[in-house]
């Protein structure tokens, strides 16, 4: 059986097997983050027309007072956004899949359609598993000066851990067995994770998330000097240089995090059925 490293080893050198696949990855990554751009340019639009009606004497703004066009295409980049992020789960589920079947190739994007339904598959699970904490924060920040919302956000994040410790192996039985019921299997969930052994199990969870987090440590200090470079070459030019990072960020740095991750849980997985 694997150590704790060897699963974390091999997430971190799979990604090199093929980088076209990774930069093509990547790509999915880049439209999001330039997509996000835009999104916060249009949000900052509609809170200036938001505040000019506001000092026209407006005590209550509609919505529908609001640029009609600003409003369309704010709606539109978050659809377009979404339809992208459900093609990124897709392919984090095919990384699973090869990484439960030990395959070193990494998954092709022949077949879009299956990727874009196991995405929404991969999506719906997440949130499923998320959504009780996430009402709980949303309710505990509401009343964050009293008592009682502060204990809803730490519930909360209780709750959080939980849910997401349970999630990573409730994708890698859905993708194992190509049955969405399976992510919602607890018994067979569980029984994975005592298979595996629970320390074990943690232990690869806790080092896998202390080598992410040193590696983003480590790429926000070489992004920093690189936009230091960039700021001085292109005289502050902060919409250029918020692209340029948002490129080198999706194309590089988003997808092969997204890779390794879902690498090792995968591994996880395998691990727990031998």
């Amino acid at each position: 059986m694997a150590s704790i490293t060897d699963c974390v080893v091999e997430g971190l050198k799979y990604p090199f097997n093929d980088l076209k696949k990774v930069l093509c990855f990547g790509v999915l990554f880049t439209l999001t983050n330039l997509i996000s751009f835009a999104i916060s340019f249009k949000f900052l639009d509609i809170l200036k027309a938001f505040s000019k009606l506001s000092d026209h004497g407006n005590n209550v703004v509609s919505i529908f007072q609001l640029p009609a066009n600003d409003m369309y295409m704010m709606i539109a980049l978050l659809i377009i956004s979404l339809i992208i992020v459900l093609f990124i789960n897709g392919y984090e589920w095919a990384i699973v899949k090869c990484s439960i079947n030990k395959t070193e190739n990494l998954p092709g994007f022949d077949n879009i359609r299956e990727m874009f339904v196991n995405g929404v598959k991969y999506f719906i699970v997440t949130v499923v598993y998320n959504i009780i904490p996430l009402v709980l924060l949303g309710i505990g920040m509401r009343f964050i000066n009293e008592s009682f919302g502060l204990i809803l956000v730490l519930i909360s994040i209780v709750l959080f851990i939980i849910a997401n410790f349970l999630l990573i192996m409730a994708i890698n039985n859905m993708v194992a067995h190509d049955n969405f019921k399976k992510a919602f299997d607890f018994k067979e969930i569980t029984g994975n994770i005592s298979n595996l052994g629970w320390g074990k199990y943690v232990g690869i969870l806790i080092f896998t998330f202390i080598v992410y987090f040193i590696i983003m440590i480590a790429i926000g200090l070489i992004l920093s000097i690189i936009t230091m470079f960039i700021m001085t070459g292109i005289n502050d030019n902060f919409i250029v240089v918020s692209i340029i990072l948002a490129v080198i960020e999706g194309l590089f740095i988003s997808s092969y995090m997204g890779i390794f991750y879902n690498r090792v849980f995968g591994l996880i997985y395998r691990e727990s059925i031998k």
